[in-house]
C-alpha cells in the first residue's frame, strides 16, 4: 500500500502547480452612473407596496404588473413569462418571469438577473427588493434618450426578473432551460441582497461540479473592489467541496451553471447567515453599499460587453482569493488517492481467501444491512409519498422550508418505528450467539471495506469531488482489522466518520441550524430529486459498509445466520414458502 502512494504524489504536485493568478478584463472607460439614492427609493417603493411577494399569490402577481409598468415608463419593453411549477411548501403555483431585451450589435447576450419575490411579511429571506431595484437602476442607463443618441451596447443586454428565486430559483431555471437568450449569453450576472450592511461577497457553486470562469471570477471581484473599497468574500475551500461534491448551490447562479452557462452572484454576507444569499436583512436599505454594488456590477458590465472571445467557459476550480487551481488536478488527486487503498485492499482479500475466511456468511451480513439501508430509502420515498417528507421541482429547498423549521414529527417517527421494525427483523439472522472468531471478524471487515471501495469506485466515475466524504473511511477503517485495544478502533471508526460530518457540519452552518436539521435538509433535497438517485444509492451503500462496520468495532459483529452453511431462510422467504 505504501508503494501506491507513490503514484499520488505526481498529482498533488500538479495540484499545487496549477494554483495560479487569474488575470482580470479591463475596465470600461465610461464611469458607472448607477444611482444608490434612487435605487433605494425604488426598494423601499417595492417593498412597502408589495411586501408580501411568495410566488403564486395576489401580492406577487401585482409585483410583477409593478415591475412591468416601472420598465415600461422608461420606455424598455418588458415580456412575461407565466407558467406553473410545483414547489415545495407551495404546492403547484403560477409563476411569472419578466424579460427586457437591450438589442446590441451583436447576437450575444449578457444577462442580468435578479429575483423580486419573498417568502412573505415578517420574514426577511429571499427579501430582494434591492436586486430588484438595482435591476431598475441599471435598466434607466440603457432607456432611451430624448436627447442625443440612444446608449447602444456592444452584445445584447438582458433584464431578467424572476419569479420564486426565494424557493430554489426556480425562475431562473426555467429562463436557463428554455430561452434562447440564455443559450445566447456569454455570461450570467445575478443580483441578491445588495441591500445589506455586510462585505460583498462572490457565490459561485453550480448545480453540477462546475464553476463560472476564472476571470469572470477575478473580474467582479475586482470591480467590486474599485468600488467598495474591500474585497469580496468567496467561500472556503471546504465549502467549495463540499458544493462541488453533491454538489449544491442555494444561489440563482447554480440554476444558470447547472446549464453550462457562466455566472456568478453579487450579494453581501449577514452575520445571521454568512454562506447563502438571502436577501435583504429587513426593510432598511443600506445606501451605500446599495450604491456601491450597482456600481461594481454596471462596471463588471461595461467589462463583459468590451471583452473579446464568445461565451466564458464553467471548468471546475477551487478559488483561494486571488489565486485559483484547476479542477482536473483537484480530480485526478482524489481518484489516484484511492489506488494505495485498492492494492491494500486487494492485498488483504488475498490474503483472506489463502486463510480460507468465511467470506460468505461476511457477504451475507452486509446484504443484510444493505437490505435495511435500501428499507430505509424506500421509507423515505413513502413519505414523500404521503406529505412528511417535501416535494416538488428538483431544486434547493429555501432555507426557511418546513422541513427544517416545522419538521412533521408524528409522520418522521413513523417512518422511524417502520424502520426500526424492519431492523429487528433483520438483526434476528445478525445477533451474535456466541464470541465470534478473528477470522470472522475480519471476512466481515474485508466484506464492508470492498462495499465502500465499489462506492469509491462509482464516485470516482459520476463526481470525483464527492471522494472526499468517503476518502476518510477507506483509510481509517483499513487500519481496524491491525488494532485491538477497544480504545484505538472507536478512534479510527471515528476518524471514517469524518467525511460525512464534516459534511453535515458545513451544511448547517451555511443554512444556520443545528446538524440534524442539516440532516433533514439533505433527506428533503433526496425526496425533491435534486440529489440524484446514484447519489443516494451510493450513499446507502457505504452506510451499510459502515454498519458493519461499527458491530465489528463495537464487538457486537456476527456472520449471517451464526455461519451456518446454508443458512437457515430469513423472514420473507419463510413467509413466502408458507403461503
Amino acid at each position: 500500500m505504501r508503494v501506491g502512494f507513490v503514484v499520488v504524489a505526481p498529482a498533488l504536485l500538479a495540484l499545487l502547480f496549477s494554483i495560479s493568478t487569474t488575470g482580470t478584463l479591463p475596465r470600461a472607460s465610461l464611469e458607472p452612473l448607477f444611482d444608490g439614492e434612487n435605487a433605494a427609493a425604488i426598494a423601499r417603493s417595492l417593498s412597502v407596496e408589495y411586501p408580501s411577494r411568495v410566488p403564486g399569490s395576489e401580492g406577487a402577481r401585482q409585483a410583477a404588473r409593478w415591475y412591468q409598468e416601472t420598465v415600461g415608463a422608461l420606455g424598455l419593453t418588458a415580456d412575461e413569462d407565466v407558467w406553473s411549477e410545483k414547489l415545495a411548501d407551495l404546492g403547484t403555483v403560477e409563476l411569472r418571469n419578466v424579460v427586457t431585451v437591450v438589442p446590441g450589435r451583436s447576437d450575444e447576450t449578457i444577462v442580468v438577473v435578479a429575483h423580486r419575490d419573498n417568502a412573505g411579511t415578517g420574514q426577511p429571506v429571499g427579501d430582494n427588493a434591492s436586486g430588484t431595484a438595482a435591476l431598475v437602476e441599471l435598466a434607466r442607463g440603457f432607456a432611451p434618450q430624448e436627447f442625443g443618441p440612444d446608449p447602444l451596447p456592444q452584445r445584447t443586454l438582458v433584464l431578467v426578473s424572476t419569479d420564486a428565486g426565494s424557493y430554489g430559483g426556480a425562475g431562473a431555471e426555467r429562463f436557463a432551460a428554455t430561452s434562447p437568450l440564455a443559450r445566447s449569453a456569454i455570461a450570467v450576472v445575478v443580483l441578491d441582497g445588495l441591500g445589506g450592511t455586510g462585505r460583498p461577497r462572490l457565490a459561485i457553486a453550480g448545480d453540477e461540479p462546475v464553476s463560472p470562469a476564472r476571470a469572470l471570477v477575478r473580474t467582479a471581484a475586482a470591480r467590486i473592489e474599485e468600488q467598495a473599497g474591500e474585497s469580496p468574500s468567496l467561500p472556503f475551500v471546504p465549502t467549495q467541496l463540499l458544493d462541488l461534491g453533491i454538489p449544491f448551490a442555494a444561489g440563482e447562479q447554480g440554476r444558470f451553471l447547472g446549464h453550462g452557462i457562466a455566472a456568478v452572484t453579487l450579494t453581501t454576507s449577514e452575520p445571521s447567515d454568512p454562506a447563502i444569499p438571502a436577501g435583504d436583512p429587513d426593510t432598511a436599505i443600506a445606501v451605500r453599499r446599495l450604491g456601491q454594488l450597482g456600481r461594481a456590477t454596471e462596471a463588471l458590465l461595461g467589462s463583459l460587453d468590451a471583452s473579446l472571445g464568445g461565451a466564458f467557459q464553467t471548468p471546475d476550480s477551487l478559488f483561494f482569493a486571488d489565486r485559483a487551481a484547476s479542477g482536473w488536478t483537484v480530480r485526478l488527486t482524489l481518484v489516484l488517492a484511492v489506488v494505495p487503498f485498492a492494492l491494500g485492499l486487494v492485498d488483504l482479500i488475498v490474503r483472506g481467501r489463502r486463510r480460507s475466511l468465511p467470506f460468505r456468511p461476511a457477504l451475507r451480513a452486509l446484504r443484510t444491512r444493505l437490505a435495511v439501508a435500501l428499507l430505509g430509502g424506500v421509507l423515505l420515498w413513502l413519505g414523500a409519498l404521503g406529505g412528511v417528507l417535501p416535494t416538488g421541482a428538483a431544486l434547493p429547498l429555501p432555507p426557511f422550508a418546513d422541513v427544517l423549521h416545522n419538521p412533521p414529527i408524528g409522520g418522521l417517527l413513523l417512518l422511524a418505528g417502520a424502520f426500526a421494525l424492519g431492523w429487528l427483523i433483520a438483526r434476528r439472522r445478525l445477533a451474535p450467539q456466541r464470541p465470534t472468531t478473528a477470522e470472522e471478524r475480519l471476512a466481515g471487515m474485508t466484506t464492508a471495506l470492498a462495499a465502500t471501495a465499489v462506492v469509491a469506485v462509482a464516485l470516482a466515475l459520476a463526481n470525483p469531488y464527492a471522494l472526499v466524504f468517503v476518502l476518510p473511511s477507506l483509510y481509517a477503517w483499513l487500519w481496524l482489522p491491525i488494532e485491538r485495544r477497544f480504545w484505538q478502533r472507536v478512534l479510527l471508526f471515528a476518524t471514517g466518520l469524518a467525511g460525512p460530518v464534516l459534511a453535515l457540519v458545513i451544511l448547517a452552518d451555511e443554512l444556520g441550524v443545528s446538524i440534524v436539521s442539516a440532516a433533514l435538509y439533505l433527506v428533503g433535497l433526496s425526496t425533491v430529486g435534486y440529489v440524484s438517485l446514484t447519489s443516494v444509492l451510493a450513499t446507502l451503500v457505504w452506510l451499510a459498509a459502515a454498519a458493519q462496520v461499527a458491530a465489528i468495532t463495537f464487538g457486537r459483529y456476527a456472520p449471517y445466520a451464526d455461519g451456518a452453511e446454508p443458512p437457515p431462510s430469513g423472514a420473507l422467504r419463510g413467509l413466502a414458502r408458507r403461503r
